[in-house]
């Protein structure tokens, strides 16, 4: 992602409004493109459709939207972050030639794990066939979008990503809109709403592919490549899973729970919670867009400055230098960008009773949209310090505190849902909160030990041997000597 970081970084500082504008919308789309996506296109649905299709079939269209893309978010990241891991290693290695089947292995496995979730789905709650092969289409789709738009950060043409998002976003709502005009019911419109996601898909998939046009290396081999890397980048897998079941943890108790409601295709949802917290989260995708915009570019200058520093053989005062410099600049930007999300969020907490009003939702709700707002600023903050946790390679760390926000979203939201709608959002602000915490003082931590990481901690001639206390025995006698 870095080049497209760099490139809208370019782009803004030709200091004009039009032009910072621009850079920020771009990597909106960039970082939370499918989840904006889907925002926005139900939106407009729901505004333009209800009066023609009416609340049960609407609700059956967004379940069934809803699930596809919780299924194939939590399904396919591990295959995409192994994949985008294997990018990262091929491009490294000038390999240029291995995208294109990369790309598409990386896509037939994600739709291959999606489906067996999609039958699971289909079976537990009883999901009409019209129905099952609608929600099977669309989570394939989303699934390979996830990975498309991993691929992306390979690729500089921020201008076609946010083009192809925005035709694909007003073809899904005019096909939807259309179906339910025609009558076509639910699975009418979850096929309208797909078209759109195929369209966004086969742009994005297009830049990836024009990117790259020469493909030597086979899908095969793609294949045993990625079943490898899933061995040797488990932590990373294992941290995806975790971290985006930990997105959806809080949302599937309130299903589940006394809130739950089922709709005409058997999908259960609890709208009362969900649809405040989804305009919630819409607070984090500005701070999304100013992390790729600012701290990855920023980060990266200062992370290759350190590891120059190294590979120039200076001195440890130069290094330690360098790497303060790192530390330093890393979390000042953290603490900026966290203080604009934070203005943000504050807003839309004093301003909840009028934007519940304007939506036509319920006051009941405004608890709801206040406690998700302020837990956004916090979930950022974990994302960002996770983030770079793993960029020093630290991945069996980055997989456990994915596995305690999950854990701490899920057990924190089951407790505080049994205390009464008051307490409704607050498994998720507390579970953010503490994640936060923790992930920022292990974050403080690997910078602090970053000089050993580098030459012992991560050093891969150090860290794949297996010495006896006789071997360090005889390396001191050595230097003593």
């Amino acid at each position: 992602m870095a080049g497209i970081g760099f490139a809208l970084r370019s782009l803004s500082r030709n200091n004009t409004l039009t032009s910072v504008a621009g850079a920020a919308g771009h990597a909106a789309v960039i970082a939370a493109g499918p989840w904006l996506f889907t925002i926005l296109s139900l939106a407009a649905i729901t505004a333009s459709s209800e009066p023609l299709a009416g609340y049960e079939t609407l609700s059956t269209f967004r379940a069934i939207i809803i699930y596809a893309f919780a299924t194939s978010l939590v399904l396919a990241a591990p295959v995409t972050i192994v994949a985008t891991r294997l990018l990262a290693d091929q491009l490294w290695q000038r390999r240029a030639d291995h995208v294109r089947p990369l790309l598409v292995a990386a896509m037939v496995l994600a739709v291959a794990v999606v489906a067996l979730g999609v039958l699971a789905l289909v079976l537990i709650f009883s999901v009409p066939a019209k129905l099952a092969i609608a929600l099977f289409a669309t989570t394939s789709v989303v699934a390979m979008i996830w990975v498309a738009v991993a691929f992306c950060g390979a690729v500089r043409d921020y201008n076609g990503i946010t083009l192809t998002f925005s035709v694909g976003l007003v073809i899904a709502v005019a096909a939807s809109t259309a179906a339910a005009l025609t009558g076509l019911g639910a699975a009418g419109m979850v096929w309208g709403f797909t078209s759109g996601l195929t369209i966004t898909l086969l742009g994005l998939a297009f830049r990836v592919l024009a990117t790259f046009p020469v493909a030597g290396g086979s899908v095969a081999g793609e294949f045993k490549a990625l079943f490898g890397g899933f061995s040797t980048y488990a932590y990373l897998a294992i941290g995806a899973l975790f971290g985006t079941a930990g997105v959806w943890a809080d949302k599937w108790v309130f299903w589940f729970s006394r809130e739950g409601q089922s709709v005409d295709g058997g999908l259960i949802h609890a709208p009362l919670y969900d649809s405040a917290m989804f305009i919630a989260s819409l607070v984090i995708i500005p701070a999304l867009a100013q992390f790729v915009v600012k701290l990855e570019t920023d980060f990266f200058d200062r992370y290759q400055n350190y590891y120059g520093t190294i590979q120039d053989h200076g001195t440890i005062d130069q290094i330690e230098r360098a790497r303060d410099g790192l530390q330093r600049n890393s979390f000042e930007t953290l603490a900026l960008i966290t203080v604009a999300h934070l203005a943000i969020a504050v807003v839309m907490v004093l301003a909840a009773p009028a934007i519940i009003e304007s939506l036509n939702l319920q006051f009941r709700q405004i608890a709801i949209l206040r406690y998700g707002a302020l837990g956004s600023v916090f979930h950022f903050i974990f994302i960002a310090a996770t983030s770079m946790v793993v960029f020093f390679d630290r991945r069996g760390l980055y997989g456990l505190l994915q596995i305690l926000f999950f854990a701490l979203n899920l057990g924190l939201t089951a407790l505080t849902i049994s205390w009464g709608e008051d307490y409704y959002g607050v498994g998720y602000f507390s579970a953010a909160l503490i994640s936060a915490a923790v992930a920022l003082l292990v974050a403080e931590s690997t910078f602090a030990k970053l000089n050993y990481l580098t030459f012992i901690g991560n050093n891969p001639s150090i860290k794949g041997s297996r010495w006896t206390p006789a071997d360090w025995l005889r390396l001191v006698m050595r230097r003593a000597g």
